[in-house]
């Protein structure tokens, strides 16, 4: 018979295979079953095993007998994810990006889940990172709880949406334009609620506060 923790590492690797499959996040599968997203994730993890009525519920998501989940999966289930794969890459979503971090040491201490994007997007050795918004300043286009993903530059176009870190202070996605003496940040949302206006800084503050421009949107992740 196998052990309890031998079910739950099997579990766990099946759970997360059709999650992948079926393109289901945690914080779906949550909504879907009935449970809070840490139980997923303790699931994901491999520290718990579900109920039984629990993992027919799951089962039900997934349109596959319950003993797919609990039984190892068939190798044409780990070929399709082997594939699947290859097609994209994990990058890190970040709680928070505090002022005067380097990006590089921000993502050990401060990454709390993982987004992906597509594998072909790395090209070149270009990196990703992501965040939850919070607030409404760039209603109705981007909301309060959504994650986007950044490509993670300096550079961008003028008009673009970027995650900007102004000196002092944790980073903030505004629309950037380019002026003639500097730049400005942009809310879409002009009556938001969080206070954020307009704002100009010369080419002068943005040396000396700084400004610095971290990432460029490329991505943009809704969770009903």
């Amino acid at each position: 018979m196998k052990t309890d923790l031998g079910n739950r590492e099997i579990f766990s690797r099946n759970l997360k295979k059709y999650m992948k499959i079926f393109d289901i996040d945690r914080y779906k599968l949550a909504e879907l079953v009935g449970v809070k997203y840490s139980t997923v994730a303790d699931w994901c993890n491999g520290v718990y095993y579900p109920r039984i009525d629990t993992i027919e519920a799951i089962a039900n998501v997934f349109k596959v007998d319950k003993a797919t989940l609990i039984e190892e999966a068939p190798s044409e289930v780990n070929e399709l994810l082997a594939s699947m794969k290859k097609k994209v890459v994990r990058v890190p979503l970040l709680g928070s990006i505090p002022a005067g971090i380097p990006l590089e040491a921000i993502e050990n201490e401060y990454t709390v889940d993982y987004e992906e994007v597509p594998a072909e997007w790395t090209k070149g050795g270009k990196k990703y990172f992501a965040l939850t918004l919070s607030g409404d300043s760039m209603a109705p286009q981007y909301a309060d709880g959504d994650t986007v993903v950044f490509l993670k530059t300096s550079e961008f176009n003028s008009g673009q949406d970027c995650c900007v870190r102004i000196g002092g202070s944790e980073a903030t996605f505004k629309r950037v334009t380019i002026e003639d003496d500097g730049i400005m940040l942009t809310p879409l949302n002009i009556h938001n609620n969080t206070g954020f206006l307009p704002k100009r800084y010369s080419k002068e503050e943005i040396a000396n506060l700084p400004v610095e421009i971290i990432g460029v949107a490329k991505k943009l992740v809704k969770y009903l």
